[in-house]
């Protein structure tokens, strides 16, 4: 059974006893009932890896450890596997599954190297058949080498294409009757596939066919839900459309005489104030009455002048001259003394509007463009290698990708200018 679920997002941890709360990862896919007390949840590059390389060889066994952590998400157990390291063949004539001390020193390494932030949660093995004689050798591995109940161990049947997730229960190896793939950005195990494959892509769908097959069923839930979705929006807009129509043309049906005794009563309005405004025009005229002058009010350049204020400076005017004629000349010397002090108010207002825009133009230009740093890509250089190189960490990687708006983060060529935040 493969269903389709959402949910939030995830952290490390070590143990059960040490186990923190967090959320669960986003975009995930349920593949067979994850109702158990403990819940497995693998990022779907490690789940990839592991697919590809386990059916390379009919012949001989693989193995190799999970890396990740583990975490408690309401109230229960959940271990998250983020990484996988593929350990080497022991130098021996044998084919079997071998974990040595040479072996054990190249994992640690790796993971030092790849995953330092992950802890070992499991280890996976792939072998050419399954029966009874081979479970008892790798329950034997697991306790000899993956000790704790929180461990778990991946095994793939490759004769019969078959692969399964244990915890160790009840003195035994259990298998679980499910498991959660999820998809999150994973650049450290991106940059492990790549470099394990001499910088060629891992994810191939045309030639993995577990993967493809997976793929295909999750576009297939994919596209079963959104025309579920649309058929239902589809519906209900139809439906509400036609609950539209049919009130509407109710409603038009039985007001239409309402309408026609409103449209009359209105016409009739009209012709009666048009009658009034007639005679109201008629009237004006035969008492001769002389209209008043409007005053317009204009503005010009943050200053206010109006047809009033000139016709009182007119009628100001007039009045000192009628004045200086009939002897009262100290009048019109007032008056004069009164117009000059309002010019030269009016003046240094007009410089005070022009000071305070040449200083908002200097503000505005007082902004500096913002700069970054720049780094040219070199030969096999990737967007986590930049990031630690330039920062000692690799989580600039996000910041590095979006400030440069790159599509594809792992395409870099060789002279690329690349920003850096």
């Amino acid at each position: 059974m493969i269903e389709i679920i959402c949910n939030g997002k995830g952290d490390k941890t070590g143990n059960s006893e040490n186990t923190s709360v967090k959320e669960l990862p986003k975009n995930i896919k349920q593949i067979g009932d994850v109702s158990s007390g403990k819940k497995i949840y693998i990022e779907d590059y490690a789940f990839t890896y592991i697919n590809s390389i386990a059916y390379q060889s009919e012949d001989t066994e693989l193995a190799g450890v999970l890396l990740g952590e583990m975490s408690r998400v309401e109230g229960q157990v959940c271990i998250f596997i983020k990484g996988v390291i593929k350990a080497k063949n022991p130098d021996t004539d044998s084919r079997e599954i071998c974990f040595n001390e040479a072996v054990w020193s190249q994992i640690y390494n790796e993971s030092e190297k790849y995953f330092p932030d992950l802890s070992i949660v499991g280890w996976f093995a792939a072998l050419p058949r399954i029966n009874s004689e081979s479970m008892a050798r790798m329950k034997k591995i697991h306790l000899d080498n993956f000790s704790g109940k929180e461990k778990t161990m991946y095994l793939v049947d490759i004769e019969e294409k078959e692969e399964s997730f244990y915890l160790y229960e009840g003195g035994g190896m259990k298998k679980q009757r499910g498991y959660v793939c999820f998809y999150e950005r994973n650049y450290e195990m991106q940059e492990y596939m790549l470099d394990k494959n001499r910088n060629k892509f891992v994810e191939k769908p045309e030639t993995e066919k577990v993967v493809s097959s997976m793929r295909a069923i999750m576009r297939e839930k994919e596209e079963q839900k959104r025309q579920k979705r649309a058929s239902l929006i589809s519906y209900g807009a139809c439906a509400f459309m036609a609950s539209v129509v049919v009130i509407t043309g109710v409603n038009l049906v039985k007001s239409y005489e309402k309408m026609k005794r409103i449209d009359n009563s209105i016409n009739s309005i009209v012709k009666e104030v048009s009658n009034l405004s007639g005679k109201e025009t008629e009237t004006v005229a035969q008492d001769d009455v002389v209209p008043v002058n409007v005053v317009y009010e204009t503005k010009v350049a943050g200053s206010e002048t109006t047809a009033a204020g000139n016709t009182a400076s007119t009628t100001a005017a007039n009045s000192s001259g009628t004045a200086s004629s009939t002897g009262t000349s100290a009048t019109g010397g007032t008056a004069s003394s009164q117009n000059t002090d309002a010019a030269q108010e009016m003046a240094a207002g007009n410089d005070g509007v022009q000071a305070a825009a040449s200083s908002g133009n200097d503000s505005t230009q007082a902004a500096a463009p913002v700069e970054y740093k720049k780094y040219i890509v070199q030969k096999g250089d990737t967007i986590l290698g930049i990031s630690k190189k330039n920062y000692g960490t690799t989580e600039m990687a996000s910041q590095i990708i979006e400030l440069n708006e790159l599509k594809d983060a792992n395409k870099l060529y060789v002279g690329q200018e690349i920003k850096l935040p």
